[in-house]
């Protein structure tokens, strides 16, 4: 009889600024894993259970774990949900105490012992994982050493094991395309707001910076020292890309076969080679997809871009929505973090010809906030610079230290890191002390506010994108404010009742109050 494994995204709660729809895309990592499986081990049965886009709640999901019945069960999340998985084993183990539990990912690839020894966790495959759960199922299914698979730590009696980490997969050509077919793929962002009818694509792995707040250039990098858990942690930036062959054959998938309308790509940074990016677009084009991009763009590279002429090609075969990582508003914050060759007018510079040349494209932004050294200034500071670069989107988020990160390593160190429970952490809420006097609760304030002044101060920008003659654009914009408008109004709300319950109870104004993850309706059904 097959033994069976059962992969599993579950239940967890949404981000605040989006609607549900965009909230649960397509995960790329479990079809990976599974289409390295179905090529390479034949005897074994693989499922996938993708919780959110299908609204399968917990009391369901663990009816649907008691009848699957699986051997093996596997799951892996970021930092900031990996409780869910580890509820998800836990619910396992009590229907069968015999089930191996697989975990992977961020947190658990990074957080070794402390997931062994707290956690119903059986064994962990670290970073990348399409070679090491083949070994690893191979050693299962044979009655093999554990200890011979690289790639993996484990539990022996007592014992962490940790087995020498695999390197790294140098040809991307080499794997398999994900297992589209065990996904729900039509009902993935069925209502998006910003990525509607959308999937989810991978042209690449890695990053060339160092950024030092960042989980996805060292989850991807050269690790040279990983036992963070014991204050080691040294990475070299390593980046791969797929050749433009490889990437058209998912890109012809997912606009044929699934109709996507939208390809969101998960690229830490997309756009580090121009002759390649140039290559891709010629074939978009060629193809005549009525799809539109979202990427992840580096300013200065775009700047380069748009000189050799790449940008504008960029443009013309659909990458419409950029999102560029700008993060502070002067050299020495950029330099602070580790971010490299970014300059204050450079950046201006991008944006404006994006604006001038592509009124077409919508031009988004992230900002890092409430860090130790912030002050008020600095961090209204940053409004006026999203303001002054025209930006249509810009989105502050207060820093949140992940396990993997430089950051996290420093602050745990330095004793900054007020919230230690990564399940307690809300994207949107300050973690860290601050250094000019400012609380936790001051930051937060200042970072809504700083929000709310970068869009409803740039008027103009504001109406050009309300009545944008581009559909896309124009709906983006609309749908944008009105759940910003619906966030003010909530908070407007809350504040009032806040304020009375203050009086009465003389208690702190607890978190309701910012912008925090939110509880889907059927999260527990």
């Amino acid at each position: 009889m097959r033994k069976k494994l059962l992969f599993v995204r579950c239940p967890k709660y949404m981000w605040p600024w989006v609607n549900e729809s965009d909230n649960f895309l397509l995960p790329l990592g479990l079809p990976a894993l599974a289409a390295s499986l179905r090529v390479n081990i034949k005897d074994l049965e693989v499922k996938i259970i993708d919780c959110a886009p299908l609204k399968i709640g917990w009391e369901r999901l663990a009816q649907m774990v008691k009848e699957e019945n699986p051997d093996f069960i596997g799951a892996g999340e970021e930092a900031l949900y990996h409780h869910e998985a580890v509820k998800l084993f836990q619910i396992a183990k009590g229907y069968n105490k015999h089930v191996v539990t697989i975990a992977g990912g961020h947190y658990f690839s990074w957080m070794v012992e402390k997931s062994l020894r707290e956690y119903s966790v059986d064994i962990i495959v670290r970073f990348e994982g399409e070679e090491t759960i083949v070994s690893l199922m191979d050693a299962l299914l044979n009655n093999r050493d554990l200890s011979t698979v690289e790639g993996i730590a484990f539990k022996r009696g007592e014992q962490i094991v940790k087995t020498s980490l695999r390197p790294y997969i140098k040809n991307l050509d080499d794997l398999p395309v994900p297992a589209f077919d065990l996904m729900p793929m039509m009902d993935y962002a069925k209502k998006g707001i910003f990525w509607p009818v959308s999937a989810t694509i991978e042209g690449s792995r890695g990053c060339i910076d160092t950024c030092s707040y960042c989980a996805l250039w060292t989850y991807w990098g050269n690790q040279k020292k990983h036992d963070i858990e014991n204050g080691e942690l040294e990475v070299t930036p390593f980046y791969r890309q797929k050749s433009v062959a490889r990437v058209m054959e998912e890109v012809d998938i997912l606009c044929r076969k699934y109709k996507r309308r939208l390809l969101l790509w998960a690229d830490p940074t997309f756009n580090v080679n121009p002759k390649w990016t140039n290559e891709l677009c010629d074939e978009i084009l060629k193809r005549e997809y009525k799809v539109e991009h979202w990427v992840f763009l580096r300013a200065d590279f775009a700047l380069r871009d748009a000189k050799l002429g790449v940008l504008d090609k960029m443009v013309r075969a659909g990458f419409v929505h950029p999102l560029f990582g700008v993060e502070r508003s002067c050299a020495q914050e950029w330099t602070q973090l580790k971010k490299h060759n970014y300059k204050k007018d450079s950046v201006r510079e991008v944006f404006h010809i994006l604006r001038d040349k592509h009124p077409e494209v919508f031009r988004q932004a992230t900002f890092v906030t409430s860090f130790p050294f912030d002050t008020e200034k600095s961090m209204m500071n940053l409004a006026k610079y999203a303001i002054d670069i025209d930006c249509d989107f810009p989105v502050f988020h207060p820093i949140t230290p992940t396990p993997g990160t430089y950051l996290y390593e420093d602050m745990v160190k330095e004793n900054y890191l007020e919230e230690k429970d990564l399940k307690e952490a809300y994207w949107e809420y300050p973690l860290l002390k601050n250094d000019n006097g400012l609380t936790r609760k001051k930051m937060a304030e200042i970072n809504r506010k700083i929000q709310i002044i970068s869009i409803f101060c740039n008027p103009k920008t504001l109406l050009k994108g309300i009545f944008s003659p581009y559909a896309g654009k124009r709906f983006r914009y609309r749908e944008v404010l009105r759940t910003l408008f619906l966030k003010v109004m909530a908070i407007i709300s809350l504040i009032f009742k806040e304020k009375v319950l203050r009086r009465k109870n003389k208690g702190p104004i607890p978190r309701s109050l910012f912008f925090i993850l939110e509880k889907p309706e059927w999260y527990d059904s």
